[in-house]
């Protein structure tokens, strides 16, 4: 009995991760969509590092926030394994967004 509920709880938190993961790849993929319009006035690659820059910091912080919730739900289900993967989610949300800070510090001049 344990073990069943065990197994649909894992399901969920398999079925719920994979959604979080579809939701943020199709919101970077709209706002890379929209960035047509960024191109129209000023550097064409400010432009785009400056929108890479918060795609990456927002992404990176919808993946961090996920992690936490990941990380509450585990807790309180005393789910070992899934207090590890959540916390590993935490770390790769935070490299995302430094990530992203340091993708707007780059120099694109061509002088």
């Amino acid at each position: 009995m344990l073990s069943e509920r065990k197994r649909k709880e894992e399901r969920r938190n398999f079925v719920t991760s994979k959604a979080m993961n579809f939701m943020v790849m199709t919101l970077i993929f709209t706002v890379c969509l929209m960035s047509v319009n960024c191109f129209a006035a000023g550097s064409a690659l400010d432009s785009a590092k400056n929108l890479l820059s918060k795609g990456a910091i927002a992404g990176g912080s919808l993946w961090a926030v996920w992690g936490l919730v990941q990380l509450g739900m585990s807790i309180k289900d005393h789910n070992g394994p899934g207090i590890q993967g959540a916390i590993w989610q935490l770390i790769g949300g935070a490299i995302i967004i430094a990530a992203g800070s340091v993708i707007s510090t780059v120099d694109l001049s061509m002088s």
